[in-house]
């Protein structure tokens, strides 16, 4: 999922003109900071809010795809959560910001949907909001090693991603090589299991989320099969 971040300026006057609350949120949250990050980055949200609160807090991935005139563009996904008897929400764009849903109203996707996207309404048709709900899983017992003094930016961001899931799941990271426009590149992807899905982030593409029969991070060769439909042609994986 490619985040709809181009359209955090006008956002900001948006969130002042629904009336929602921007504010300081419970806790610090440190940003992983790559490209098209939203998706990862609220997975690293949801795992430091669960390290803090507990197995038993409330909290959902929000997701929708995105439309601008008649064109599709960019989707986005941002965190969901209860703190203290209210409901907030994170965006990478945004940072929290207090919700006027009650908690009794936190299933309502719906509701919740039109507050949270409403930094985004004017410019661009959010589409299918749809939770994510994740369940607890344990950190890789050997966490993959991204390469040292990497230069290129793709290389360095799916390994900042992978470190920091590989804290409270098990992922797989892989460097590969893909054609375009006829040359032989180098790039960098990051496999691990949310929401019953096997999602593959990459930081040209973000994060797609896949049905798979198997959900395993270890299946090299399923991983390039699904990584040729982001990459045509993507070959010579190595596991990193």
């Amino acid at each position: 999922m490619r985040c709809a971040s181009r359209f955090f300026l006008l956002g900001l006057g948006l969130l002042a003109a629904a009336g929602l609350r921007a504010a300081p949120g419970p806790f610090v949250f440190a940003k992983i900071g790559v490209a098209n990050g939203c998706f990862v980055e609220s997975v690293a949200f949801g795992d430091d809010l669960r390290a803090r609160a507990g197995d038993d807090v409330w909290y959902r991935l929000l997701q929708w795809g995105a439309k601008e005139a008649d064109e599709v563009v960019a989707g986005h996904a941002v965190m969901v959560f209860e703190h203290r008897g209210k409901l907030w929400s994170y965006d990478i764009n945004h940072g929290f910001t207090a919700l006027d849903a009650g908690v009794a109203q936190r299933d309502d996707v719906a509701l919740v949907a039109r507050q949270v996207t409403a930094p985004y309404v004017g410019k661009i048709t959010p589409r299918y909001p749809t939770y994510r709900e994740d369940f607890p899983q344990q950190a890789d017992p050997t966490p993959p090693v991204p390469s040292e003094d990497v230069e290129d930016r793709d290389v360095r961001d799916a390994g900042l991603v992978a470190v920091r899931l590989a804290k409270h799941r098990p992922v797989t990271l892989v460097e590969f090589d893909y054609l375009k426009d006829g040359e032989t590149r180098r790039a960098a992807a990051v496999a691990f299991v949310y929401n019953g899905r096997l999602c593959v982030y990459t930081p040209a593409a973000g994060t797609v989320p896949f049905r798979v029969r198997a959900l395993s991070v270890e299946n090299t060769r399923q991983l390039q099969e699904l990584l040729r439909r982001i990459y045509p042609g993507a070959g010579n994986l190595k596991v990193k």
